[in-house]
């Protein structure tokens, strides 16, 4: 119950009308919270009493039914009331010694009153204490509310929320958005250092909150955390709309107690930033369609389409003066996403490539760029801009480095998903954009059959040649006379040759070290290569039938990128 909705039993007491009456038992819970009062006439009343009450009532009440007195205690505390007041005296009997025995057992507080008082001004005074302060209670919370709808109203952000709570509760705030990821806080420094230090670190790392977005919690749930060596409460409310978790806000106790008045305006504040998010999501959307329209039309070969993207650049800040780099990072999870009350499996992935967006702005900011980066599909598209007189060989460092970055970020952040990106060379012509957005594609495909995260197109090696779209025919079938008939043998009978042919060329033909690698008998590999000659007439000993086969394996590795032979 909230005190602030009312008065505790001990201010009670110290009111006008109480002052001469006395706590006989149950002093040890003064201080339970008395928020409206009750009149009991008979032992009948018992049942229509509700929490929070001061039951006001006379012993002569208690005397048709002797036997009430024996559990009427342990009701009065189950049913949640905050005292029982009895007036004596005259005819009435003495309260029992059962009575304030089952007080002071359940720190009930029962209280004798002054004879001499008369009910009503007991609960006239009580009743306009109660009232005012529960008035004063909606003023504030109505306050409180309007202060932060103003933030949203004004176009104030998720930030602004947070700084409006610090000056309300007086304690560290952190803020977790589960749609966008990410954290804002205000802890009343002007370096944040304090969240920077050490409060943004546990809501990303520590085991309790690293998955939020995963585990759903639900309620508010308190936990203890280590902050510069000493223990600190933290309060983790969510923010929801009706089944699905938006985000969750983190209230440290760590420069004045957390009251009841500081949950409420949790609730409060809960339910506006569930508003910000979901204006942000709307624009989002919004944004993000036209940014793709806007990226497929200037990606593309047809002029017509490009047309239409030219003319539409200015509401992106974009110029055809300036040079890109196109870059695409695709997105997949390391395993099987399970499904939720709430969310989907596929929100859910959407919700990490969201958040996956916001980290690669953030990340391209920091590196003082300019891109436009929209979704296709289950791909991020960026679309890297550099002024008329970069330096293309300067374009491509940076570029990869912020896909390292990219990777590094999503490697820490989000555990159960992976991210491979390809990145095209430098265009400083935009009609041929489209030749960046197809090398980088490349680079991609390639990357990941290599095991490596982020690829450059000039990073591909001899793969810039066979990875051309007009050969294509002429790669398949050299691909079939070579390296397919050891496939498919492979395929139907369970044998290692494509792995051993690609071992022979690993270890310059060292039959030693590749018996070493392939885990196997010296004679066993001397056995294969012979078969491999018999199966797919690949003669190792001779020079143009050796680079032949060599090429055939770079040739599947393409095949293995595509997903399929050749698209």
């Amino acid at each position: 119950m909230l005190k602030e909705q009312g008065m505790t039993v001990r201010e009670a007491m110290g009111l006008e009308p109480l002052k001469t009456s006395k706590v006989i038992a149950g002093s040890e819970g003064v201080d339970r919270v008395i928020v409206r009062l009750n009149i009991m006439a008979d032992h009948e009343g018992i049942d229509w009493v509700s929490e929070g009450e001061l039951l006001i009532t006379t012993s002569l009440a208690l005397k048709a039914k002797p036997d009430l007195s024996k559990d009427l205690i342990a009701k009065l505390h189950n049913k949640g009331l905050a005292a029982l007041a009895l007036k004596i005296g005259g005819l009435d009997m003495p309260i029992s010694r059962e009575l304030i025995a089952a007080a002071d057992k359940y720190s009930f507080p029962l209280i004798e009153l002054d004879p001499n008082v008369p009910f009503a001004y007991i609960t006239d005074n009580l009743s306009s204490h109660i009232f005012n302060k529960q008035t004063a209670l909606i003023m504030r919370m109505e306050n409180i509310h309007n202060n932060l709808m103003n933030v949203v109203l004004s176009g104030g952000g998720l930030q602004d929320i947070a700084a409006v709570l610090y000056e309300t509760i007086g304690n560290p705030i952190v803020i977790w958005d589960n749609i966008f990821g990410g954290c804002v806080g205000d802890d009343g420094s002007q370096d944040s250092s304090l969240l920077n230090g050490n409060l943004f670190s546990i809501v990303y790392n520590d085991d309790k909150t690293k998955n939020l977005s995963q585990d759903g919690i639900k309620k508010l749930t308190n936990y203890a955390d280590n902050v510069n060596g000493r223990i600190v409460k933290r309060v983790l409310f969510p923010i929801m709309v009706s089944e699905n978790i938006y985000g969750y806000v983190f209230l440290w106790e760590m420069l004045k107690p957390i009251g009841t008045i500081d949950y409420r305006t949790l609730e409060t504040a809960s339910a506006v930033i569930a508003l910000e998010i979901i204006k942000r999501m709307s624009v989002y959307q919004v944004e993000s369609r036209y940014k793709m329209e806007f990226l497929e039309n200037l990606l593309s070969r047809d002029t017509t389409m490009q047309n239409l993207a030219f003319e539409r650049g200015s509401f992106f800040d974009w110029s055809e003066k300036d040079g890109h780099t196109v870059m695409i990072v695709s997105i997949e999870s390391r395993e099987k996403i399970p499904a939720h009350k709430q969310m989907t499996p596929r929100e859910i992935f959407a919700q990490y490539k969201n958040s996956i967006i916001q980290d690669i702005d953030e990340i391209v900011k920091k590196e003082n760029e300019k891109a436009i980066i929209g979704e296709k599909s289950d791909s991020i598209i960026i679309l890297l801009r550099s002024g008329e007189a970069r330096d293309i060989e300067e374009m491509g460092r940076k570029a990869r480095r912020i896909g390292d970055k990219i990777i590094k970020a999503v490697d820490q952040k989000y555990q159960k998903t992976k991210v491979n990106i390809g990145i095209g060379r430098h265009c400083t012509n935009v009609r041929l954009l489209w030749k960046s957005y197809q090398e980088a594609r490349k680079a991609m495909l390639l990357g990941n059959s290599y095991g490596k995260k982020a690829m450059h197109f000039d990073d591909i090696g001899v793969y810039k040649i066979l990875s051309q779209d007009n050969i294509k025919n002429e790669l398949a079938a050299f691909y079939e006379n070579t390296i397919l008939p050891l496939y498919e043998y492979d395929k139907t009978r369970n044998t290692e040759f494509i792995a051993t042919l690609k071992a022979y060329f690993e270890h310059n033909g060292n039959i030693r070290k590749m018996a070493e690698a392939l885990y196997t008998h010296y004679n066993t590999v001397l056995y294969r290569l012979e078969r491999i000659k018999e199966i797919s007439n690949i003669d190792l000993k001779s020079p143009e039938s050796r680079l032949n086969a060599e090429i055939g394996l770079k040739i599947m590795k393409i095949i293995e990128g595509n997903g399929s032979r050749f698209q």
